[in-house]
């Protein structure tokens, strides 16, 4: 296999995945979108343990050593992986506000960390051993590290998203809110 295979392997995954789900979710007959609904959590584990175990192959394997925002990153996605695998075990869906919370505060470091790629002239908290502005892959022109990261973290945010419904309140006297409510 080729150095770069296995990012590029990634990318289409991560990317193919996405464009299918999404729409499978606009185009969709009902029922299809009540059979997708009922493996979103499997889906958003099954991202969260890949986008694991790829930052765990690129540190590991490929001796890529990672910068600040990465283990910032490593820091909210490795709970997040965990804690998607345990509520898949369990069926339990009462952890969603829980895990969105880390998946949108993964997705705000991860963009933060793909525009300092995007616009290196910037001055960073980067530390000398790792460049937090280095590509250490770059597919397609312009899939790196943390785009792969700002994608799962936005997949896994949609798909918990779409587990939560918004309800009428339940009060009588006029607000000016919804109320979420798991389905």
């Amino acid at each position: 296999m080729e150095q770069q295979a296995p990012e590029i392997i990634f990318a289409v995954l991560l990317g193919g995945t996405l464009i299918i789900w999404i729409g499978a979710l606009l185009f969709s007959s009902e029922v299809l979108r009540k059979e997708l609904q009922a493996i979103t959590l499997e889906l958003a584990a099954m991202i969260a343990i890949g986008a694991t175990l790829g930052s765990l192959y690129f540190s590991e394997v490929r001796h890529f050593v990672p910068c600040e925002y990465c283990w910032y990153q490593r820091i909210v996605m490795y709970p997040l992986a965990l804690i998607l695998l345990i509520a898949t075990i369990r069926r339990d869906k009462n952890i969603i506000p829980y895990a969105l919370t880390l998946s949108l505060a993964g997705f705000g470091i991860s963009a933060y960390h793909y525009q300092l790629q995007l616009f290196p002239q910037q001055s960073s908290s980067c530390g000398l051993e790792a460049s937090c502005t280095y590509r250490w892959i770059e597919v397609f022109g312009f899939v790196t590290i943390p785009f792969l990261a700002l994608t799962s973290f936005a997949f896994i945010s949609m798909l918990l998203l779409s587990l939560i419904h918004i309800s009428e309140p339940t009060r009588q006297e006029a607000i000016s809110y919804a109320v979420f409510c798991l389905k």
